[in-house]
């Protein structure tokens, strides 16, 4: 008991003295690494500071479902459900059985098939915990009760079947059917835009992405969806203005002030775009990938010498992948350094040697180190490796 009072008082210690502005951001990026303990701390924080919160309530459940102490995590949950009713049934139920409640978990889950929360079938059935109920007499009388999912629901979960299995035009079929039904057509319109994407027809999908949108600005993963599209497409406005309403809506959607950063970078707001990259490496603070785009928005805006640092401190945590050497590499050779830039384009090439862009960039480097003949080299395998504007260089240098 005295080790774990000493853990407890070790965690609570933790979100005092590391804790940043909002202990709610804080408990959802430990709960996105599965670091479920110290997420409970930052969360109770959280509560604390807003006392009530319904959605604290069910992020807490979570954590307590996840680190399998199932008494907190029902009387977390209950909390939900005396808030939002039906909010927290699910769960609920998973842990009614986890607490050998059977009689409580059908209840709950009849709360939670009547309610505008309820999971698909499919989901339901193959629960664990759920499909332990199965032996129970009131699992077949529970669903004999009612047709709980009409057969517009059956009918999307077939189309989803038809796509998972990569039958997209069968899907769409299905989909086109259930849109002209009326039924669910944001989330339709969503699945469809996934489909027309994986069949590289771009413009089908930012067209569903907007009608999804239209139809629902509270569909959240299709605004994020459209605001990528926006910033392929230059829209960069636009695309802010999705991602503003994203983060609004849901702040703990942290890859949302990625793309944020991307597009505010695009519309020449540097300031802006490295508050988003700042904010999320301060909840993420090892991850690479995040400080690589950092250090690319900062080489697209002409900051060098911090594009630099950002690609160091990736390459500190992360050593194997070409693009952070290749990134660098092109910083160095933008600074006039370039013998740092020949050794990083060699790095970027051991580990990644069919990539005619690399090729290409080393043999600027090269010709500007006076090595004709490494250049030459270089341009031969840009162009071998579909960079075709290497012919010209060949033409030039190589004769």
């Amino acid at each position: 008991m005295r080790k774990q009072g000493l853990s407890a008082l070790f965690l609570f210690l933790s979100v005092m003295i590391y804790s940043q502005e909002d202990p709610y951001l804080e408990g959802r990026a430990c709960m996105s690494e599965e670091r479920y303990d110290l997420a409970l701390s930052y969360l109770n924080e959280a509560l604390r500071q807003n006392p009530g919160e319904t959605e604290i309530f069910y992020q807490l459940g979570l954590c307590q479902f996840a680190l399998k102490n199932y008494p907190a995590a029902k009387e977390s949950f209950y909390e939900v459900e005396k808030r939002r009713k039906a909010m927290g049934s699910f769960y609920l139920a998973k842990c009614e059985v986890k607490l050998t409640h059977p009689e409580l978990a059908l209840n709950y889950l009849k709360t939670h098939l009547s309610s505008r929360y309820k999971k698909p079938e499919s989901e339901i059935l193959l629960d664990e915990d759920l499909s332990t109920l199965e032996s129970m007499p009131g699992w077949k009388q529970l669903w004999e009760e009612k047709r709980w999912y009409s057969s517009g629901d059956k009918e999307f979960q077939e189309a989803m079947f038809l796509k998972d299995k990569g039958d997209y035009l069968e899907a769409i079929n299905m989909l086109n059917k259930l849109e002209k039904q009326g039924y669910k057509r944001t989330i339709v319109l969503t699945e469809k835009a996934a489909i027309y994407d994986e069949l590289g027809n771009e413009k089908a999908a930012f067209s569903a992405l907007k009608s999804a949108v239209k139809s629902d600005v509270r569909n959240l993963d299709a605004t994020q969806q459209l605001a990528q599209f926006q910033i392929d497409d230059g829209d960069a406005d636009e695309a802010v203005t999705s991602l503003n309403r994203v983060i609004r809506q849901d702040p703990a959607r942290f890859d949302a002030y990625l793309q944020r950063a991307e597009a505010l970078s695009m519309a020449g707001d540097l300031a802006g775009a490295m508050e988003d990259m700042n904010l999320y490496l301060k909840y993420f603070p090892s991850n690479d990938e995040a400080i690589y785009r950092k250090g690319m928005i900062q080489y697209s805006n002409d900051r060098y010498l911090d594009a630099i640092q950002s690609f160091n401190a990736a390459l500190e945590l992360e050593q194997g992948k070409a693009e952070y050497y290749f990134a660098r590499g092109k910083t160095y050779a933008s600074t006039g350094t370039t013998r740092y830039a020949d050794k990083d384009m060699s790095m970027a090439l051991d580990l990644d040697p069919f990539n005619g862009e690399i090729w290409y960039e080393k043999g600027l480097v090269s010709e500007k180190l006076g090595d004709v003949t490494a250049a030459c080299h270089c341009f031969d395998k840009a162009y071998q490796y579909g960079i075709f504007k290497a012919r010209d260089l060949l033409d030039t240098y190589c004769k």
